[in-house]
Order: C-alpha cells, then sequence, then structure tokens
C-alpha cells in the first residue's frame, strides 16, 4: 500500500517516448504513450505482475485440475491436454480485460504422449 502514491505521480500523464532510426541528431520521433508502464519505471514490473495476477488468479481458480506456474510473464499451464486447451483460452480472455495479450507465436504445447497441440489456430 506504500507504493499507491507514487502511481499517479508516474503514470497520470503521457510519457513520452523518443524514436530515432538514423544517427541524425534531429532525426527523432516522439511517441505519446498512453497505455503500459514507462520504460525503465522501477515500479513498472510490480504494476505489471499485479495486472497479470488478476488475470492468472481467475483463469487457476476455474481450472482447479491445473497447475500452474508463473515467472513473470511465462505461465506453464500443466493438466490433461483438453482442459489445459480450456484453461489457455479463459486466460486469454482475462488478459483482454486488462488489455493484455498472448503472443501465440511464443507459446509451446508439450505432450508426454506426443498428441498435437496447436495454439496458433483458435478452437
Amino acid at each position: 500500500m506504500q507504493l499507491i502514491p507514487f502511481v499517479p505521480a508516474l503514470y497520470a500523464f503521457e510519457s513520452l517516448l523518443f524514436y530515432s532510426h538514423s544517427n541524425h541528431v534531429g532525426d527523432v520521433l516522439i511517441i505519446f504513450s498512453t497505455m503500459g508502464t514507462h520504460e525503465s519505471d522501477p515500479l513498472g514490473r510490480a504494476l505489471f505482475a499485479l495486472a497479470h495476477f488478476r488475470a492468472l488468479h481467475f483463469t487457476t481458480n476455474h481450472f482447479f485440475s491445473c497447475l500452474f506456474s508463473s515467472i513473470v510473464d511465462d505461465i506453464r499451464i500443466i493438466g490433461p491436454p483438453s482442459i489445459v486447451s480450456f484453461a489457455y483460452e479463459h486466460f486469454q480472455i482475462e488478459l483482454c480485460v486488462i488489455v493484455l495479450s498472448i503472443q501465440p507465436h511464443k507459446c509451446v504445447a508439450w505432450s508426454p504422449s506426443c498428441l498435437p497441440v496447436d495454439f496458433n489456430t483458435p478452437s
């Protein structure tokens, strides 16, 4: 609770992102950022974890037969393939609520029985 006063101080206004695609001094594009945590913000990881926890918590409560392991944004869902598939879809929906999304091209499914699982196509 002691961090709460710092959040509005850091996030009440747009942040400026500076982008340069060349080495020319005057060739800088300024982008106004209104969403997400700020680059290099020490609170950024904590704020992401709090938002991410909500989605993960709601999903684990719906799929108690699965085991969930999370390190920052790397999530492992362990359980029967048919249930894991539904848990994955549920987690995607919960992330949409907080304007986050899964990157399917980074997802991997492994099955001890070598059953094919493709998270890149919607069910």
